[in-house]
């Protein structure tokens, strides 16, 4: 609805007294458009739609200044969209003015103003937009004006746009990670902004938890944008507090950049009083940074600290640490005092699937000196329990259509315990899957028998070395560094069924190893033993082969047991999976595969002989004598079905009782005794949840003074087998409360309800109460393990138990807690434990660490701002470290 109101004494043009482009001339109210003040509903209407004195004859081209509609519709002016509601022109004040309502926006060159309400003044090209209350009383469609890409959303504004100035009440706006709230606000042509009476805050709420209250405040545009603010103090929760900043400047880069990183400030009674992570940033390039921070305490220890991290979309990602420092502890000359050198080296790399499926790089590098976990963990005491450290990098290589793969893999293995390591350099293995040559590409009719042959080729070239930490560098280092190539070809011969349900898979498999190094047996005099001497790595080249010829045969029985289908157990079923693998292998002890005699002369003048086998090492002895052995594996599955009233379909459940049970075992036929070996067992299961997993070994022969001798165990009366291991490990997590906090009504039908807070009677209808349901979780896992020695002869079983829980309850959306903790059943009491509070306050982070029992006893207390520009500087950290007594 588009109504026209003018009246030819108040169209004029524009020309007069010269007024500040941001002070309106006449006021500009919000006018609804539904009230009879603002447009008279058209019934009420006079019926003379010419009343007398308004003839249109007096409304010419002579009597109206067109210049300003003329300079209204012209190619610079705003253009404003129709109101969803109404739009009223009104000429019959001072001004001409245009009157929007109901979502409207103006734009004009990079400027866009969208509001519920507007008014535009023609001749002083200004418009001012607000919201508008609705029914509840709520303001609805503040103004939001767009300008090169900025945003601010405010209450109220006058924008000018001739000028280019606006005056803008209660407006928000974001400046980096910072927002800027301004109750009156002016911005200028060139977009800076002036602020009176604004908080600048980090906080994202509308009313801020805390703030810097500033009394004036100039914000420049870019490229160098930068705020700069008078007197100013901070604010938490509307509470002034005495911290007071006479000025403050804070600049603003768009781009990544580096400076000063902010240190932490402490005191440790162990080492002094000292100052953490104080540094330097850089920015190297568009994929890279570069962090170099540094400790000093006061005692003397130090510590310097370089970390890089890299992304490139789509292709890889990573981060690498270096750490060197030394902890001193203990005052100069006193008793107590110690010093340590720890290093640490950390590097992870991931590589993008879709970058390049054919070649994949991944690594995880953990590496560190032994004493590193000790000194430089203290900030997670179950991290400084942990006693090895693992690392590996693999480069993996297919070809697309080809059945070759190629991986090279380099690891690393470290004990904490007695500062040992196994390091791999590198493990390359070449292998082709699984091919048939002779099947045909266009199969017709059935499958010929020759086409079953299959065919297959695995090549590992491995490097390793074993060391302790003091051994690092020592002349004779690289002796122990062990390699070989070996080479595996497995041939399937066609399978084949044997009375319809037994199926028989023969093959045939040929490996050659291939050998490097040597070693020789010497006899020492001096120390009367044997020793061996071992040649330089890649010295020599030597190969050693063997050969089996195998089959498998499996079946699968079936054995079910109704009890009728109106009982709670209606069947019950086992199912029995045996498999039986025969190989044979013959006599490889040659001098070609690398067998010796060895004849010496003790130092009691006593000939004597040794056999040993020259290329003993990193793949055993090659070769061995004959052997003709079965292997047999006897798997068992149960099952029971039950009633089941919930299912109204078939009123059925399957329950399962035991996934596996299985055993296993071999017999040589070609041994001269003790033919049989140890039988295995292993059994797993989930009980109402519990995961529960058992393994057990039994050997079918006696023992006597510490020694297995070729008779029986049931002939000696030890029964059919004797135990030798047998582990046991179960877990279960128990979870509640998903749904959270809730407060429910109970009807309550005018019944008296005692109300235990009050000590009343209550005749309400309804009763609010708290449905406690925060969400919760609760785990465990518990170990077992039995082994019987025989020291001196004399039977021992040793047991070890442990038993691990966790829990974790979610008490509000903000406040998290977690405890891990373990039994020592040995020592009788708790191991590490650990708990932890965390409490998210919106804008800040309140942490709170403690592990209260075990050897890494320690707390800590963390209260910071979430933002990374205040993450340094609104920072308050607490700690007693597990070193410190």
């Amino acid at each position: 609805m588009i109504v026209l109101l003018c009246a030819p004494q108040a169209v004029k043009a524009a020309a007069g007294t010269v007024r500040d482009s941001l002070q309106p001339a006449l006021s500009m109210p919000v006018v609804d458009s539904l009230t009879p003040s603002a447009l008279s509903d058209s019934i009420r209407w006079p019926a003379d739609s010419l009343p007398a004195g308004a003839d249109s004859t007096t409304l010419d081209s002579t009597t109206v200044d067109s210049t300003g509609i003329r300079r209204a519709s012209s190619l610079d002016a705003p253009v404003f969209s129709s109101g969803r509601d109404s739009t009223i022109y009104d000429f019959t004040g001072e001004h001409r003015m245009i009157y929007y309502y109901g979502d409207v926006a103006v734009s004009y060159e990079n400027l866009e103003i969208k509001a519920e309400y507007m008014a535009y003044d023609i001749d002083t090209r200004m418009v001012y937009a607000s919201g508008v209350p609705d029914t509840a009383g709520k303001l609805v469609g503040r103004p939001v004006m767009t300008e090169d890409g900025k945003e601010y959303e405010m209450e109220t504004v006058h924008y000018n746009f001739g000028s280019r100035k606006a005056k803008i009440n209660n407006v928000i706006t974001t400046e980096g990670e910072a927002y800027l709230h301004g109750e009156a606000i002016k911005k200028m042509p060139d977009n800076s902004i002036h602020v009176h009476h604004g908080k600048y805050t980090t906080c994202d709420a509308e009313h801020p938890h805390f703030y810097l209250r500033l009394s004036k405040a100039k914000v420049t545009p870019e490229p160098n944008s930068q705020t700069v603010f008078g007197p100013a103090y901070l604010v938490i929760e509307d509470v002034p507090t005495p911290l007071l900043l006479p000025f403050g400047f804070i600049p603003k880069r768009s781009d990544r950049s580096g400076g000063l990183l902010f240190p932490t400030f402490g005191e440790e009674p162990s080492r002094g009083f000292y100052v953490t992570r104080i540094g330097w940033y850089f920015v190297l390039g568009e994929y890279f940074d570069l962090a170099l921070t540094g400790d000093y305490f006061t005692l003397g220890s130090w510590a310097l600290r370089a970390n890089s991290r890299y992304n490139k979309l789509y292709k890889f990602a990573g981060s690498f640490d270096f750490n060197i420092s030394e902890s001193v502890s203990g005052a100069v000359g006193s008793t107590d005092r110690s010093a340590s050198r720890n290093f640490s080296i950390s590097w992870n790399h991931r590589q993008d699937p879709k970058a390049n499926p054919e070649l994949t790089l991944n690594a995880s590098v953990n590496y560190m000196s032994s004493s590193y976990r000790h000194f430089n963990s203290m900030t997670n005491p179950m991290n400084a329990s942990q006693s090895t450290a693992q690392s590996s990098i693999s480069l993996s290589k297919s070809w697309e259509g080809s059945p070759f793969n190629l991986s090279v893999n380099l690891t690393h293995s470290q004990n904490m315990q007695d500062s040992s390591y196994a390091l791999s350099l590198p493990v390359m293995t070449f292998s082709m899957t699984t091919i048939y040559p002779f099947k045909r590409k266009r199969g017709v009719g059935e499958e010929r028998f020759y086409e079953k042959i299959s065919f297959s080729y695995r090549t590992n070239f491995d490097n390793k070395i074993r060391f302790k930490e003091s051994e690092l560098g020592t002349p004779d280092f690289w002796s122990k560094l062990e390699n070989g190539m070996r080479h595996d070809f497995s041939l399937g011969l066609p399978s084949f069924n044997l009375l319809k349900h037994i199926n028989v898979s023969p093959s045939v498999t040929y490996g050659m190893t291939m050998f490097f190094q040597s070693l020789q047996k010497s006899w020492n005099s001096a120390d009367a033993r044997v020793e061996d001497i071992k040649s330089q790595s890649f010295s020599e080249f030597h190969m050693a082969h063997s050969y089996s010829f195998g089959a498998s045969v499996s079946t699968r029985l079936y054995g079910t047991f109704q009890y009728g289908k109106e009982a709670f157990i209606q069947a019950f079923r086992h199912v029995i999976t045996p498999s039986l693998s025969l190989s044979y292998s013959p006599d490889l002890r040659t001098p070609w595969n690398g067998h010796r005699m060895f004849y010496y002369v003790d130092n009691q003048n006593t000939a004597r002989t040794v056999t040993y086998n020259r290329y003993s090492g990193l793949y055993g002895a090659p070769g061995g004598q004959q052997a003709a052995s079965m292997g047999f594996t006897l798997g068992n599955n149960f099952e029971m079905k039950v009633r089941n009233k919930k299912d109204t379909t078939n009123g059925v459940s399957k329950v399962k009782l035991i996934d596996n049970l299985n055993f296993s075992g071999s017999y040589n036929f070609l041994a001269d005794s003790m033919n049989l070996s140890l039988i295995s067992a292993s059994l797993s299961t989930n009980i109402l949840g519990v995961g529960i997993s058992a393994n057990a070994s039994f050997d079918p022969y006696a023992v006597r003074n510490g020694q297995r001798i070729r008779e029986f165990s049931i002939a000696k009366g030890d029964g059919l087998a004797r135990l030798t291991t047998f582990g046991f490990s179960g877990g279960y997590q128990f979870k509640g409360g998903e749904n959270g906090l809730k407060n429910n009504p109970t009807t309550l039908e005018g019944v008296p309800r005692f109300d235990p807070a009050t000590g009343d009677y209550l005749y309400t209808e309804y009763l609010f109460y708290d449905d406690f349901k925060a969400p919760w979780s609760f785990g465990f896992n518990y170990s077992f393990n039995y082994s019987v020695s025989y020291p001196r002869g004399i039977k021992e079983g040793r047991t070890m138990q442990t038993l691990a829980f966790n829990g974790q309850i979610k008490l509000t959306e903000a406040l998290n807690m977690t405890v891990q903790s373990g039994f020592d059943f040995k020592a009788l009491q708790l191991s590490t434990t650990s708990l932890s509070i965390h409490y998210d306050l919106h804008c800040f982070d309140f942490d709170i660490q403690w592990t209260p029992f075990g050897q890494y006893q320690s707390w800590s207390f963390l209260f910071k701002a979430k933002s990374s520009m205040l993450y340094d500087l609104l920072k308050y950290d607490k700690r007693k470290n597990y070193n410190v007594r």
